[in-house]
């Protein structure tokens, strides 16, 4: 059984020559939602070929990613305009399913 954990996943416009500007942007905003109340993890995701980029957070309960969105909306929105960006989208979902690496067979 999966504990439940909830995912917020944004979606931004940035161009390629600005993905090692946003990545740091997005690293930063990320380092101050990191003290709040049921904050889990996340990731910055990018795509070198055409300047997708995503960030996805990990909340330990609904209530921590109600209680967390004002604080990461203006974090979001900030990190997108250091880069010269935008944000496109964002989602909220319950993780369904925790996928695990196994080890290797010898």
């Amino acid at each position: 059984m999966v504990p439940t954990v909830f995912a917020r996943v944004a979606r931004y416009e940035v161009s390629r020559d600005q993905l090692e500007q946003a990545v740091a942007a997005f690293g930063e905003a990320g380092r101050q939602i990191e003290h709040l109340e049921g904050f889990a993890g996340g990731y910055v995701l990018v795509d070198n070929e055409d300047g997708r980029t995503m960030t996805l957070t990990l909340w330990e309960n609904a209530v921590a990613l109600e209680n967390s969105e004002r604080q990461a909306r203006n974090l979001r929105r900030q990190a997108a305009e250091t880069a010269g960006g935008s944000v496109l989208s964002v989602e909220s979902f319950e993780v369904a399913q925790e996928l695990a690496a196994q080890p290797s067979r010898a």
